[in-house]
This record gives structure tokens, C-alpha cells and sequence, in this order.
């Protein structure tokens, strides 16, 4: 069984007549994709969502009655109404009230969750770090990759790019939404006065970045100065201004602002050179070479920090900062890859195990998470023997783990940086043992 990093960073520009958005942008744009032949997962492997008795309704699910809208507040498990309700006024923000509900009363009263994958309208996302197995037996991983969602039926998922078609199962789908088609503004709401003034140019001016920048434009501005000239003369020249008044300060002073924002919001979701604001990043210098055996194997000192600012006009666009002493570099692409610089992808197999790795690889480490220390103990032994050696037990708001907080529900984690199995196939399936073990209860 091969290893393969999928990278799937297609990008995907969507034809700028869109004064009439309807679903079937979607199928007229990937027209042309009609002979790609569709590849199969057989199971996603990681991440692995939690499921609970309440699941589908879980803490801050979207729910609707049919005519009015709430939010699922709180969950108690073993309650006799585990689920609390909060409903908005219409058509206020404010709540209006708060109800516990049993299974039974949401499946009466018809309350369901919004749906968030809607066929033919939905653009998401698979994000950075999901494991999967493929029908011909392959262990894939993926970088951040932007689909299409062409098709939900009892198969799967069905999604599409530019160049590749892909079905996933129903059970443990990864996907994130990223856009709907049809939430999007319409340029008729918008033109309701004579002349655009500046908030309306900004909303037109955001929403046909949206729909046409390029999915790698901080790479473009890297390479190419002229990029922001480009595009802006792209946009003066759309159906968007046609035969509309504005005043030249307006659209400037908007399309300052608008194209501020949406390089922002790039920053976090795209990124540029393998990189996003806020990533943590690890920089693996070389330290010893061993040669057991007569398989050369390295080994690292590593310094951890986080990309605090991507700046594409910049001769040294990756501004990091290093955990150890606080300090903020700024990197050209050469120098960080001289530098032994590499993003790291958190991938969690369980709620309380998974594993961190950097894009080249040089960086890996286990994690095993606990509620308790006593519990975390009774388990050291057997965790040791099949992931290696192991930290001491770390609390949440140490420095080597404080950045797992929100991503893994735990109060105490074992680390595991040595394994003793030196490919990732043979590290991940030791690992999915101990995922297999539950962790809530001690030992015996």
C-alpha cells in the first residue's frame, strides 16, 4: 500500500457573466469536464468527526422549523430533553426563545438542520491533512483542495474541478462549505440609486473578486506587479459598471478597500508558497546522520513558530514568529527552503489521537490526549509500546501543546516525536490502534 500527497490546489476561475446568478453556474462552467473519470474513496480515515446520541444536532448547528431559524445553544447527553434551542426574533438578531427539546420533539415538530452541501450551487472545500483510502488501495493525503459539489446521492458525494472527479462516501464526509451561488447578492438589489456611491461599489467590487481573482493571486502580485492593475481594469470594464454613474474618488477609494479585504481573507483560507496566516510552521535543521543497518537516517533540532503575515509586494513576503525568543523573521521563498522551513498539518484520527507532520515531512509527532491524569498513566505503558517513546504528560496550557486548545478535547497530552517505525504507513497504523482503545477509561 503506496502513500501519496494529493495535491489538489486546482485553480478554479469562474467566466465573469454572472449578472444572472443561477445554479447552473456550476454545470456550465465544469460542461467541459464531462471525460474526466471519476476516482473513489472507499473510506475517509481522517479526520473522524464525532458522533454523539444527539448527532446530527450538536453544539452550534443552524436549525430550522420551516419558518423560523435557531441554533442549537447546549447539549447534556443523558438528559431526558438533551438539546437546548435558541430561535431568533424575524427578522432580528435577537433571541427570542430558548427551548429544551427531546429527539423525539425535534422529529415532531419537524425541526431539521439547514442542510450546508446543496447540489449544483455549493463550492467547499477538502481540507489540508485529510486521510483517505482509495478503491485501489492507496493511503492519500490532501492539501486544501476547492470542489464543486456536483451530485449527493446514495453513493456519495460527488465532486469536480477543473481536472479531477472525485465520489466520497456518505459516512464521515470532510468536506467544509465554502460558498453557495445562490446567496450571493444580485447586481438589480444593488443598483438601486442613480449613481454607485462607495459602499456599493465596495460590495460589487468584493463580490467580483469572489467570482474571478485568482485562486494563486498572492503569487501572481509576487511575480507580477501589475496584477492589482490587471484585475482592476478587468473590473471597470465588467457588466457591473456598464452604463452606471460613479464618481472616480468613490471607485478608487473602493477598490482600495474591497481589494485590501479580499487579499486578507486570501492570506487565511489560500495563502501563498504553501503557507497561510496564522499556519504553524517548523523549521527542521539537520543534526546527526545515522547509518544502522545501511539505511542513512537523519535527525533534527526543530524550532517552532507561526506565519504572522503574508505581504505578496514584499521582496520577503513570510513574516514568522519563533516561539523560542518571540522574534519576527521575514523569509524569501529561497531562504526558507534553505532554511528547512515547512508548514505542519495537524491531522487527528479521534477526538482524543492523531498526529502532526510537516509538508517535507522531516517534523512528525503523535499526540494522545486525556481528560485526567490518572487515566492518562494507566495508559503509558501500552501507548509507549506501540508509538515509542513518550514525553512527560503535558497540560493544555503548556507551550508545546496550548496550540491544540481548540482542536483537540483534552487536558493532558503525550507526546510521541521517536517512533519506532521509520515509515509513515507503518507510524499510522500503530497509531489507529491506540485510536481504537478508549482512552476515557483507565487501563487494566
Amino acid at each position: 500500500m503506496s502513500v501519496i500527497n494529493q495535491n489538489g490546489n486546482q485553480p478554479i476561475y469562474i467566466p465573469p457573466n454572472l449578472s444572472n446568478l443561477s445554479p447552473s453556474i456550476g454545470t456550465s462552467y465544469f460542461q467541459d469536464s464531462s471525460n474526466v473519470i471519476t476516482k473513489k474513496v472507499i473510506k475517509v480515515l481522517a479526520p473522524i468527526k464525532p458522533t454523539s446520541s444527539t448527532t446530527p444536532f450538536d453544539n452550534g448547528t443552524l436549525v430550522t422549523n420551516g419558518n423560523n431559524f435557531g441554533i442549537v445553544n447546549k447539549i447534556i447527553p443523558h438528559s431526558p430533553t438533551p438539546i437546548q434551542i435558541y430561535w431568533w426574533l424575524t427578522p432580528s438578531e435577537e433571541i427570542e426563545l430558548k427551548f429544551w427539546y427531546t429527539l423525539d420533539d425535534l422529529r415532531v415538530l419537524k425541526i431539521e438542520p439547514l442542510p450546508l452541501f446543496i447540489p449544483q450551487k455549493t463550492f467547499l472545500t477538502i481540507p489540508a491533512g485529510t486521510l483517505v483510502l482509495t478503491e485501489n488501495g492507496e493511503l492519500l493525503q490532501w492539501t486544501e483542495t476547492l470542489f464543486w459539489l456536483k451530485q449527493i446521492n446514495n453513493d456519495g458525494y460527488y465532486l469536480l474541478n477543473q481536472s479531477q472527479e472525485w465520489l466520497f462516501p456518505l459516512e464521515n464526509f470532510p468536506g467544509i462549505p465554502f460558498a453557495c451561488v445562490n446567496e450571493l447578492p444580485s447586481k438589480a438589489v444593488l443598483s438601486a440609486t442613480k449613481r454607485l456611491n462607495f459602499p456599493q461599489l465596495k460590495i460589487f467590487i468584493s463580490l467580483w473578486l469572489s467570482l474571478n481573482s485568482p485562486v494563486d493571486i498572492l503569487e501572481l502580485i509576487y511575480h507580477n506587479g501589475e496584477t492589482e492593475i490587471d484585475l482592476k481594469y478587468q473590473f471597470v470594464r465588467s457588466e457591473y459598471l456598464v452604463g452606471e454613474d460613479y464618481l472616480q474618488t468613490d471607485l478608487d477609494a473602493a477598490w482600495k478597500t474591497g481589494f485590501s479585504l479580499h487579499l486578507k481573507e486570501r492570506k487565511s483560507s489560500i495563502g501563498m508558497f504553501g503557507f497561510k496566516v496564522d499556519s504553524r510552521i517548523v523549521q527542521c535543521t539537520p543534526k546527526t546522520v545515522s547509518h544502522s543497518h545501511n539505511n542513512p537516517h537523519c535527525t533534527y533540532d526543530y524550532q517552532f513558530g507561526a506565519v504572522i503575515d503574508l505581504e505578496p509586494r514584499s521582496d520577503k513576503p513570510v513574516s514568522i514568529q519563533w516561539e523560542h525568543n518571540e522574534s519576527t523573521d521575514n523569509y524569501t521563498l529561497p531562504e526558507i527552503r534553505a532554511s528547512f522551513i515547512s508548514q505542519i498539518v495537524l491531522v487527528k484520527i479521534s477526538n482524543q489521537v492523531g498526529y502532526e507532520i510537516s509538508i517535507d515531512r522531516k517534523f512528525y509527532q503523535a499526540i494522545v490526549g486525556f481528560a485526567s491524569k490518572s487515566v492518562a498513566h494507566s495508559w503509558w505503558r501500552k501507548i509507549k509500546k506501540e508509538l515509542g517513546h513518550l514525553s512527560d504528560l503535558k497540560p493544555h496550557y503548556h507551550p508545546s501543546v496550548q496550540h491544540l486548545k481548540n482542536q483537540m478535547k483534552a487536558k493532558y497530552f503525550y507526546l510521541a516525536q521517536f517512533p519506532h517505525q521509520k515509515t509513515l504507513n507503518a507510524r499510522l497504523r500503530h497509531l489507529q490502534i491506540v485510536a481504537n482503545w478508549d482512552l476515557t477509561k483507565h487501563s487494566h
